[in-house]
């Protein structure tokens, strides 16, 4: 990795039916990117993505875990690296399908020093599964050599819930779809 050359992606995806009305998980996607592009400073920042995820309202089965990855790739493999490991954090549910388009997302980067990739999950209508997966590189032991730190946070929205529908409508109700924003992708499941 070149010391000089050194970035920080983000991305943001929502994995759900094309529907014509704005879905629950793309009005809270919007919401935090703009939440999130206030302080350009910080808007990369994993702690500040984590407490961002962390503030919408009636979050259950939150779980935070963090794990460091050693790896040995080629320069070239860093991006689908990085997307798998995201991928691999939404499991079973839709993770298979996700890896190449977050690999071509992180492939305009180079060699990302930093990556946070938030997943909405609504291919149920009913709820909405989050997973957020924070990823640091640094230089391993040797110049192919590198070393992925990743903390990963899951929740789930139930919808069913009326406090929890009528807390998210009132909230983020008057976002749209973030369909205009570079760092956002739609995934059908």
């Amino acid at each position: 990795m070149n010391p000089f050359a050194k970035t920080a992606a983000g991305l943001f995806v929502v994995i759900a039916p094309q529907k014509s009305k704005p879905l629950e998980a793309e009005r809270i996607c919007s919401a935090l990117i703009r939440k999130l592009s206030e302080d350009p400073n910080r808007n990369l920042d994993a702690r500040t993505w984590q407490n961002a995820v962390q503030m919408i309202p009636n979050l259950v089965e939150t779980a935070s875990t963090s794990r460091k990855l050693n790896a040995t790739i080629a320069d070239t493999d860093l991006p689908h690296a990085l997307a798998s490991i995201c991928a691999n954090a939404v499991g079973d549910r839709q993770g298979s399908g996700l890896a190449k388009p977050i690999s071509s997302y992180l492939r305009k980067y180079g060699e990302p020093i930093a990556f946070n990739c938030l997943i909405l999950d609504q291919s149920d209508p009913a709820e909405i599964h989050l997973f957020l997966t924070c990823l640091a590189v640094v230089e391993g032991g040797r110049p192919d050599s590198r070393a992925i730190t990743a903390t990963l946070l899951s929740a789930s929205l139930n919808l069913s819930d009326e406090q929890t529908q009528s807390a998210i409508v009132q909230i983020f109700g008057r976002f749209g779809p973030p369909s205009d924003s570079q760092c956002y992708l739609r995934v059908l499941p």
